[in-house]
């Protein structure tokens, strides 16, 4: 009697994914939580309803910002010009609404998203079509947009803009600010487009295998463009919002938040290879980064010790990385 044998090779890859999962969709959230306890045991302070609505206004900006950032990176790019996108449509905005547009802000706001998508399709054009490495491609980009920004102010900040505008993303709705609000909006729409669209499963695919994907027949040139516009499209919202906020268009907003949007969504879970993520994991990236800044501003600690920290906690984001591609 012929014995038969059960290659359970590929059983076993299989059970070992799907116990991968849910250990690497936690790890963020674990830590959150961790770090909540600890912080609300070191100042009472950090639980208050109030505290929580500041931390969700400081990271509403790089929340918007990252949500583009995830498309990208998951297709397998990578933009570095997010900052400098964000600096030159928050001065467009500005300068178009007070000297172009005689104070019609909604005019200058369709200027200032309009110059994000701009410089996405720009990025996607030559990386795309070009064939420019994405790096070189969007670091490029990304200073020639930081120098307009500077060039266009004269390295000032640009004010005076209508106080209508302002409450664009100021005024209070359930105790949250609108700016919150429109970045928990770009969050749901983004997870929608990215997690159950027919672009969000081809972004997988060209991330996973673009050889494949374009021998299956995926217009790989077009989800790339697709994603760097897109990535445009959150940075000028980004930019136009901070604008609204801080009541000024500001030049000197560059890689510090190109750095923290992709740290935000590499160390939410998202493989920085491509092909594999998620807009919620890429949110708890973003919430951690909130929660140690903010824990750290209300412990007093140092300005250099701080920013010790945050280096520390880029560090694991691609440690975690690492591991994740080994296990």
């Amino acid at each position: 009697m012929t014995e038969v044998r059960l290659d359970t090779t590929a059983i076993d890859r299989s059970s070992r994914r799907k116990l991968r999962v849910p250990f690497d969709a936690a790890f963020v959230p674990s830590i959150i939580i961790i770090l909540l306890v600890i912080l609300s045991v070191a100042s009472p302070v950090f639980l208050s309803s109030r505290n929580l609505a500041q931390i969700l206004l400081q990271i509403s900006t790089l929340g918007i910002a990252a949500v583009g950032a995830t498309f990208v990176i998951i297709s397998g790019d990578l933009d570095l010009s997010i900052g400098a996108n964000v600096a030159v449509s928050g001065v467009i905005t500005a300068i178009a609404t007070m000297n172009w547009f005689g104070g019609n802000w909604v005019l200058g706001v369709a200027l200032g998203i309009g110059c994000g998508v701009f410089i996405g399709l720009v990025n996607g054009f030559l990386s795309a079509i070009l064939r420019v490495p994405a790096f070189i491609a969007t670091l490029g980009v990304g200073v020639i947009a930081g120098g307009l920004a500077l060039w266009l102010t004269n390295g000032l900040t640009v004010s005076g803009l209508p106080e209508d505008f302002a409450a664009l993303a100021t005024t209070n709705f359930l105790g949250l600010q609108t700016l919150v609000w429109f970045m928990l909006a770009t969050f749901l729409i983004g997870g929608i487009v990215l997690h159950f669209t027919n672009h969000g499963l081809r972004t997988f695919a060209v991330g996973g295998n673009r050889e494949a994907a374009f021998l299956s027949g995926v217009p790989v040139s077009r989800v790339r463009i697709t994603n760097f516009a897109i990535a445009g499209l959150c940075a000028g919202l980004a930019g136009v919002l901070l604008t609204a906020r801080v009541q000024a268009g500001q030049p000197s907003i560059s890689t510090t938040l190109t750095l923290y949007a992709t740290a935000a969504v590499i160390l939410g879970g998202t493989s920085l290879l491509g092909g594999e993520g998620s807009m919620l994991r890429t949110f708890f990236g973003v919430l951690l980064i909130g929660v140690v800044q903010n824990g750290l501003d209300i412990l007093r600690v140092d300005y250099a010790l701080k920013e010790v920290a945050v280096g520390t906690v880029f560090v694991l984001a691609a440690a975690s990385e690492a591991l994740r591609r080994r296990r």
